[in-house]
């Protein structure tokens, strides 16, 4: 028998591969300046949709709010807030679980971001204090498997459409013409 990890993996794992390879690695400064925009630009709407959701009264897991951390970071590299596109969210329990995978399963990715970071001078006090908050613990993502885990088999492909939404917003938000050099 499938669990809906594995589905949801399955069903956005082109889409994951395609951010993957957007993102890349932070070879200098530069290129995790755009990595911050581009998550900000992505996290923000993403996060207030999740917080504003009627499903997050009905869900036993609820969303972590990276976004102040994020803000900080930005400010630490002198950055400005970057303009970001809004995200729509399904109003439903499958909608809120499917968007939640993509955005907390980020932080299983984040582990292998925030090695590289600390190459660049930046850590947990200054300029990496998003990632270093995102990979302190796994607990939110234990908690948000738990509740995707009682979500009805019949609602599985709603789960899944809103996944794959989450991670197009995320390649548009890094593939933006306001983030490409100069």
């Amino acid at each position: 028998m499938i669990e809906i990890r594995s589905f949801l993996r399955d069903e956005t794992n082109e889409l994951h591969r395609e951010l993957d390879a957007v993102v890349g690695v932070f070879s200098d400064r530069a290129a995790y300046a755009g990595f911050l925009q581009g998550t900000f630009r992505h996290r923000a709407p993403v996060e207030a949709a999740l917080l504003n959701a009627d499903a997050a009264r009905i869900s036993s897991w609820r969303p972590r709010q990276l976004v102040p951390e994020l803000k900080a970071d930005l400010a630490d590299l002198a950055l400005p807030l970057p303009a970001a596109e809004p995200f729509d969210l399904s109003n439903d329990i499958a909608g809120f679980l499917g968007a939640a995978y993509v955005l907390e399963g980020s932080a299983l990715g984040a582990r292998v971001l925030v090695k590289g970071v600390g190459d660049l001078g930046f850590g947990p006090e200054c300029g990496a204090r998003y990632l270093s908050v995102q990979v302190s613990s796994l607990d939110s993502w234990r908690l948000l498997l738990v509740a995707l885990e009682g979500l009805d088999r019949r609602a599985w492909d709603a789960a899944s459409q809103s996944a794959k939404a989450v991670f197009l917003h995320a390649i548009q938000a890094f593939t933006s013409e306001e983030l490409a050099p100069a």
